[in-house]
């Protein structure tokens, strides 16, 4: 599975009502789940969901700059004629230089984010305002408490769409990383799996505290009912209609993309700028 997929076999062939166990659909399944991920992607101009860097390079002529990727997860740097721009807080915003994030949104859609810079003069060159920032839909900080009988594992809340990435997980109280390994983790280790986490017995009783990526539930939905709608489509290839008899007659859907996909991903599309 693609980190760019929206969704996933298993949730595919539930939709379509198939048997959950291999079959000789699964590679075309598959291929049409990353078919439809990326022209849902395309006709939102956003390149990915998943909490990932990105450098933008702006122009300067403008003081408030909206951010081409969100929700924003963490600036890591900003730059303003190659000198180093430093993070400040509301209390220092009369007489400073530097730059202050407006705070997203709490649950997805969400907006793109404002970037305000402070004691800088707008100018015309080009690029010479740089930022490096990591975006994406996650959850972070998610507590929860390691089980103590068997099995020692949780599953990830996910509230808002299902879980895609692991962020890493740190013991809630002394906030130390745990380190992720494949299989069979040891005390002070995890391994995850499509968003269930299996713990050490040495950890059992302990609260973690969880950070993962997720696709938010209604563009899953809509890569779902894509691919399902393209898999359908092989039974009428190239036919927009037939009759029945002569006394009912099918039409079919010929758009690239249905109405009601597209109502589903119309809030999250980014307008270019």
């Amino acid at each position: 599975m693609s980190p760019y997929d929206l969704t996933n076999l298993a949730a595919l062939k539930a939709w379509l009502g198939l048997p959950a166990a291999p079959s000789a659909n699964d590679a075309t399944l598959g291929a049409l789940i990353g078919a439809a991920s990326r022209a849902i992607l395309a006709a939102l101009s956003r390149p990915g969901l998943l909490p990932q860097n990105y450098v933008e390079l702006r122009n300067g002529e403008r003081r408030t700059l909206y951010l081409r990727h969100w929700p924003v997860l963490g600036v890591n740097s900003v730059t303003w004629n190659g000198l180093i721009v430093p993070e400040i807080d509301a209390a220092s915003l009369a007489a400073a230089f530097g730059w202050t994030l407006r705070p997203g949104d709490l649950a997805p859609p969400g907006a793109p984010q404002a970037l305000d810079l402070f004691g800088v003069w707008p100018s015309h060159r080009r690029d010479n305002v740089v930022i490096d920032y990591q975006a994406g839909y996650a959850v972070r900080g998610e507590t929860q408490a390691v089980p103590l009988a068997a099995p020692i594992e949780l599953a990830a809340l996910a509230p808002y769409g299902p879980w895609a990435s692991d962020l890493g997980v740190v013991d809630a109280a002394s906030g130390a990383a745990l380190t992720a390994v494949a299989s069979a983790p040891a005390a002070g280790q995890y391994a995850v799996s499509g968003g269930v986490y299996a713990f050490a017995a040495a950890d059992a009783g302990a609260a973690v505290s969880l950070s993962y990526g997720y696709v938010p539930q209604d563009l899953a939905q809509a890569a779902l009912e894509l691919a399902a709608e393209r898999f359908r489509a092989a039974e009428h290839i190239g036919v927009r209609s037939k009759s029945l008899g002569g006394q009912e007659t099918i039409a079919f859907d010929a758009s690239a993309i249905s109405a009601p996909v597209l109502a589903l991903i119309q809030p999250y599309r980014r307008v270019a700028g």
